[in-house]
């Protein structure tokens, strides 16, 4: 069965090649023309978390070609790039799986007239090395629900394995705002502090910091009653990728704009609503911004 992945990144690179695996045949979706061009010519090699090197072949096409051909699509976009994806209410029968950090994306949902709408975080850890290579830097799993309809059996049968587990959640709510607090504790911090996941374990001041951007931002999701619970899956989420160099960091790194709008600026726009105060998210939040502006 054809499944499309819009996103030539990281996740959409490793979400094709398990597609493939479990015996789907996923066309990639990408920005640019040489990348669509590359995949088709030379295959998409994923790297093993112990270095091992598999190529197998897909179909690949510019994003400007996409006309929901495939029933079936995942979004593997950063929050950046959503404002590109305002035509896909024109393909009413397809069945979307979004894969986004953040939540500005929630709005966006909304307005979709699709039936079947499922969303799901990513705990895996990767990288996007040349324009065809992923390296899956550390297994973690992906937790998915529906958003809207109930076809989330079918995207778990699509995309589960072994190395790639898929989670069902019942309510997406607790899904998404749990991830939040685990992008918001990390992502800002690596990015500033150019380190990688497992950094932030090891580095005194680090491990500090992030325990000051968790707790506003528990605080900000009305979550601290299960504040011992989901620090430690912070932890332990380090550690699963702990050779991991986060989204914002590479973006940081490439000159690109991060999403720290819709991840740390979220928890600020809320701590201004409800009155609390998020010190060290807003110093994040401006810090990242002017990296950004910089770029």
């Amino acid at each position: 069965m054809r499944v499309s992945v819009i996103g030539g990144g990281a996740i959409g690179l490793l979400v094709s090649y398990f597609i493939n695996k479990n015996g789907g045949e996923p066309v990639v979706y990408t920005r640019s023309y040489e990348q669509a061009e590359e995949l088709r010519k030379f295959g998409l090699t994923y790297k093993s978390v112990d270095g091992s090197e598999t190529t197998v072949m897909v179909d690949a096409k510019p994003f400007a070609q996409y006309s929901g051909e495939e029933s079936w699509c995942v979004i593997a976009v950063k929050q950046t790039a959503m404002n590109e994806l305002m035509g896909l209410n024109k393909y009413r029968n397809v069945s979307y799986l979004f894969l986004q950090n953040g939540i500005s994306h929630l709005s966006f949902l909304n307005s979709l007239p699709q039936k079947q709408i499922g969303i799901g975080v990513v705990e895996h850890g990767a990288i996007k090395t040349g324009l065809t290579t992923v390296h899956h830097l550390g297994e973690g799993r992906i937790k998915l629900s529906s958003y809207r309809g109930d076809y989330e059996q079918r995207w778990s049968e699509l995309l589960h394995s072994s190395h790639f587990p898929i989670s069902l959640e019942t309510e997406w709510e607790p899904m998404v705002y749990e991830k939040l607090i685990m992008n918001a504790s990390i992502n800002p911090l690596t990015a500033l502090l150019r380190i990688t996941n497992g950094e932030l374990l090891t580095n005194i001041y680090a491990l500090s910091m992030m325990r000051e951007l968790f707790n506003e931002t528990i605080s900000v999701l009305n979550m601290t009653e299960q504040r011992e619970v989901l620090w430690k899956e912070l932890l332990v989420l380090c550690r699963n990728t702990s050779l991991n160099r986060s989204s914002m960091l590479k973006s940081v790194e490439s000159g690109k704009q991060t999403e720290i709008e819709s991840i740390t600026g979220e928890i600020i726009k809320r701590g201004l609503q409800l009155k609390i105060k998020t010190p060290y998210s807003r110093f994040a939040y401006e810090a990242i911004r002017a990296l950004d502006w910089r770029g």
